[in-house]
């Protein structure tokens, strides 16, 4: 039985035109050069409580780097900042992980929005969280952030085509510009591991590949915000299908 998603309306259309905006500007920051001054950590400390969906937390918190961030070949490390973004997550909830990964990406667009630099990271110690859970719930992520002085490196992005079914360039121009908002969403070592597919007013987005459930939070949300202004519907869906969006002119 499909349930309408969470996320339809959660969200202000001042919130959404801000995070649309800054899904353009957001790149992934590893070397930062300190941390976010006390006006902009303090407006994170309100939009932390303000982009958490049902089930999930965001606590603000520092760390010693060397003792939270693993050491991983190939990988620049996370260095220049102690200040974090704990993805909490209370466990029991069925849409848990879905909801971290629209949760925690709000929280990355806000930040971007600030002029602040993120990165997403599952990966860490979890001796040096320096949080404390309550009974169920789970630290998924924990998204570094500060300031930075390098300039945004070029994205490395499948083509649309390879991650819709169908041309997308017949589809009508809010499906169009949804997969292409999708097609600018982080993802665990940029594996992209979702498909969009449309028909009926409906777009579909579907995992391939090895992504986790927070990857297709972020997508989830990316696609929504891909639709700008535009009355849309979200649903959970079974199968093939992970969610789709409804939109059409009239109000739903």
């Amino acid at each position: 039985m499909m349930e309408n998603c969470a996320l339809n309306g959660f969200y202000s259309p001042a919130q959404r035109a801000r995070f649309l905006q800054a899904v353009g500007r957001r790149f992934s920051v590893r070397t930062f050069t300190g941390e976010a001054d006390t006006a902009r950590k303090s407006a994170l400390h309100y939009a932390a409580e303000r982009v958490a969906l049902p089930g999930v937390r965001l606590e603000i918190a520092n760390c010693e780097e060397h003792k939270l961030y693993m050491k991983l070949p190939g990988v620049v490390p996370i260095t220049g900042t102690g200040q974090y973004a704990a993805v909490i997550a209370d466990m029991t909830h069925p849409y848990a992980r879905y909801h971290a990964g629209i949760s925690g990406e709000a929280f990355v667009l806000e930040a971007t929005s600030l002029a602040l630099g993120t990165c997403w990271v599952a990966s860490f110690k979890r001796g040096g969280l320096t949080v404390e859970t309550k009974e169920n719930e789970k630290v998924l992520a924990v998204i570094p952030f500060g300031t930075y002085d390098c300039d945004m490196t070029p994205r490395r992005r499948k083509k649309l085509t390879d991650i819709c079914d169908g041309d997308p360039a017949e589809w009508p121009i809010w499906a169009y510009n949804a997969a292409e908002c999708v097609r600018n969403a982080p993802s665990a070592v940029n594996l992209q591991p979702w498909r969009m597919g449309y028909a009926g007013r409906t777009l579909m987005l579907q995992k391939k590949g090895l992504g986790g459930d927070m990857d297709m939070g972020i997508a989830l949300l990316h696609m929504s915000l891909g639709v700008g202004e535009k009355e849309h519907l979200i649903r959970w869906e079974e199968g093939k299908y992970m969610a789709s969006l409804l939109a059409e002119d009239r109000v739903l």
